[in-house]
C-alpha cells in the first residue's frame, strides 16, 4: 500500500516544541510509533547522521525515551528527517509535527516500541564489525611512515587521481553518454561512500574539459524530500533561461519549461537532470519525473535524467512495492556501484602512488587480505546469513588511516593483518 502523503514541507514548516529543552522525559515520538505500529528500526535505517551512518538502536532509544540526544548530528537534521520519514509511512502530517513534544502522560518509559525487534537474552547485540570511526592521520603516524600528505584528504583533484574499477568505468561512461544524448533514464545506486558523487563530479569536470554542448541541471534543495515538480521546472528554467519569470501554475511553468528545452535543443545543446540524494524523493516526485523524461521535439527527447542514491533508492524503483509508479520504474535504468574486492589492492596502490609512496612499504602483503575479510558484514533480514562486502572506498580509507595509526602506537614498520583484524 502506497503511504506517501503529499509533499513533508507541510510538516517541516510547523515547529516541534522548543528543542532547546533538556527535561529527561519520553518525547511523543514513542507513542506515534507504538500507534502506527512503526518499528524503531526502520526509523533508525531511515535518519541519517552526519557521518552517513543510520542512527544506532541505543541513541534511538535514548531520544525516544529520554529526550536525550546524540550529541555530533544537529537536532534539526534528525527532526527533520524523522518527520519524514513518519510522514512516510501514513503518520498525518500534523501529528508528526508534534513528535518531538514531551510526552507527559507516557509512564512506561522502558516498554519496547510495538513492532520493534526484540532480542532475547540468549541473543546478545552483534556489534558490527565494518563500523569504523573515521579519524585523522596522526603526526606520530606521518613520521614513522614518512607520509607528508594524507592520501585520502582531496585525493581526487582531477581525472588521473579517479580509481576506476570496471564497474566504475562503467558507471562513468554511462553517466557521460546520458549528459550527451536526450532521452536518458537511469539510477545510479551505491552504499554511502562507495563514490558515487565523485563520479558525478567527474562527469561534470569531463563535459567541461571536452567542451561538449550539454546543459547540466541540478536542483539545490538540501532536503530532497521537499523537492517537487515546481522546484524542477525552477531549476530548468533558470539554468535555461534565467531572465524569464517562472509563471504561477504548474502548467504555465511547465510550458515556459517546454520551450526553453526545445529552443536549447534547437541550438545544439543536450540537457540533463541530475538528482543527488534520490532515495529520499517522494513517490509522487518520481512519477512527475516521467512527465519531464517524455518532453520531446519530434522524435528527440529534450532530457535525461539521472537518479543519484543509496540502497533505499533501488527499493523506490520496485514496481512491487510501488505499482503507480511503474511507468517510470519499467524505463528506468538501475546501475550499481559494487565493492572494490579484489580491486582493493590497485586502489590503494593509486592513492600512496599520488604522495610518492609503495604501498608494499606500508601494508604487509596479508594486510590487504585481512582489509577485505575485516568489511564483511554478515547480512540481516532478506540476506540473513549471507556475507556481505562492505569495501567500498570511504570505509576503505578509514579504516587504512586507523590501522596506520595504530601500528605507529605500536611501533610497527608495516600493518600488519594483526594489526588490521584489531582495528
Amino acid at each position: 500500500m502506497n503511504r506517501n502523503h503529499g509533499n513533508t514541507a507541510l510538516a517541516l514548516d510547523v515547529p516541534p516544541q522548543d528543542l532547546r529543552r533538556t527535561t529527561y522525559m519520553p518525547l511523543r515520538l514513542k507513542s506515534i510509533l507504538v500507534e502506527h505500529d512503526l518499528r524503531q528500526t526502520d526509523m533508525c535505517e531511515a535518519v541519517r547522521q552526519f557521518n552517513g551512518r543510520p542512527l544506532s538502536k541505543s541513541a534511538a532509544g535514548l531520544l525516544t525515551n529520554w529526550n536525550n540526544w546524540p550529541r555530533q548530528t544537529p537536532r534539526h537534521s534528525i527532526v527533520e528527517q524523522t518527520i519524514a520519514w513518519l510522514i512516510r509511512q501514513g503518520v498525518p502530517p500534523a501529528k508528526a509535527a508534534l513528535a518531538f513534544e514531551l510526552d507527559d502522560e507516557q509512564v512506561e518509559r522502558g516498554s519496547p516500541v510495538i513492532g520493534a525487534p526484540r532480542r532475547s537474552a540468549e541473543e546478545p547485540e552483534v556489534k558490527d564489525p565494518t563500523h569504523i570511526e573515521p579519524e585523522m592521520l596522526t603526526a606520530q603516524a606521518k613520521r614513522a611512515f614518512s607520509l607528508f600528505r594524507d592520501p585520502f584528504i582531496d585525493d581526487v583533484q582531477g581525472p588521473d587521481d579517479l580509481y576506476l574499477s570496471a564497474d566504475q568505468r562503467y558507471v562513468r561512461e554511462a553517466m557521460f553518454q546520458a549528459a550527451r544524448q536526450g532521452g536518458w533514464l537511469m539510477a545510479v545506486v551505491g552504499e554511502s561512500g562507495s563514490g558515487k558523487s565523485t563520479l558525478r563530479r567527474e562527469t561534470l569536470d569531463r563535459i567541461n574539459r571536452e567542451q561538449q554542448p550539454v546543459v547540466v541541471i541540478q536542483p539545490r534543495n538540501f532536503d530532497k524530500t521537499t523537492l517537487n515538480a515546481r522546484h524542477i521546472c525552477e531549476a530548468i528554467l533558470g539554468d535555461l533561461n534565467p531572465s524569464a519569470k517562472p509563471a504561477r501554475s504548474l502548467e504555465g511553468i511547465a510550458r515556459q519549461v517546454e520551450r526553453s528545452l526545445i529552443d536549447s535543443g534547437r541550438a545544439g545543446q543536450s540537457h540533463v537532470l541530475i538528482i543527488e540524494e534520490a532515495h529520499d524523493l517522494l513517490i509522487q516526485t518520481l512519477k512527475y519525473l516521467k512527465r519531464f523524461w517524455e518532453m520531446e521535439d519530434g522524435f528527440k527527447r529534450l532530457l535525461s535524467i539521472v537518479l543519484i542514491g543509496q540502497p533505499e533508492l533501488r527499493n523506490k524503483l520496485d514496481e512491487r512495492r510501488y505499482p503507480d509508479a511503474r511507468e517510470l520504474i519499467r524505463r528506468c535504468e538501475i546501475v550499481e556501484l559494487m565493492p572494490l574486492d579484489s580491486n582493493l589492492g590497485d586502489y590503494l596502490t593509486l592513492k600512496f602512488k599520488r604522495i610518492g609512496r609503495d604501498v608494499a612499504e606500508l601494508l604487509e602483503p596479508d594486510a590487504i587480505d585481512a582489509m577485505r575479510e575485516r568489511l564483511l558484514q554478515v547480512g540481516r533480514g532478506p540476506t540473513r546469513g549471507e556475507a556481505i562486502s562492505m569495501c567500498y572506498p570511504l570505509v576503505v580509507n578509514n579504516l587504512v588511516t586507523s590501522c596506520l595509526n595504530s601500528a605507529a602506537r605500536m611501533g610497527a614498520t608495516r600493518v600488519t593483518a594483526d594489526i588490521v583484524r584489531g582495528a
